[in-house]
């Protein structure tokens, strides 16, 4: 059997945690360094360090999420300010109970169950989301995703009656 190779990327909408972040750490650095005036070398050193914290705070809020499907696993990687990469999981369709759509009924009886959720979507209003309810180690997981059609499609294949449309 050959492999199939899919790969998608989405990014993340900026959360308002993240934007309150951004702004707090701006103005802290705009205020440190207008503070230099008074204070002379030390607001300079604290001006430099809290410029370095703020672009790492502007990188950890600049999320994105890339799906690598590859015959019967989809691994899920975090990208980071677009410079550090991460993986966060791992969906393997031998685990898998159920994939479907975000409002679909079928969900229905694994909602009512007690499981963990990981979301890995862009959090925009208007995506094609997908939920996987997936059994590791006796506990259930309970992922959220934004599949391109491809990777659905080949999920469906491995595991037809496991995906519904």
């Amino acid at each position: 059997m050959s492999e199939v190779y899919h790969e998608w990327m989405i990014k993340r909408k900026m959360t308002a945690v993240g934007i309150a972040l951004r702004i707090f750490f701006v103005l802290l650095c705009i205020s440190v360094a207008c503070m230099t005036v008074i204070f002379g070398p030390v607001a300079i050193l604290l001006a430099v360090a809290l410029g370095y914290v703020t672009k790492f705070i502007f990188q950890l809020t600049d999320v994105e999420y890339e799906y690598l499907y590859l015959s019967g696993e989809c691994q899920v990687d975090k990208i980071c300010g677009k410079t550090r990469r991460k993986g966060c999981g791992k969906i393997e369709m031998d685990k898998v109970e159920i994939i479907a759509p975000e409002n679909s009924d079928e969900l229905a009886p694994y909602e009512r169950q007690v499981y963990k959720l990981r979301d890995f979507s862009s959090l925009e209003q208007d995506a094609n989301r997908y939920v996987v309810f997936e059994r590791k180690d006796s506990s259930l997981i309970k992922v959220i995703f934004e599949p391109n059609d491809a990777i659905i499609k080949e999920m469906q294949a491995v595991a037809p009656r496991k995906v519904i449309l």
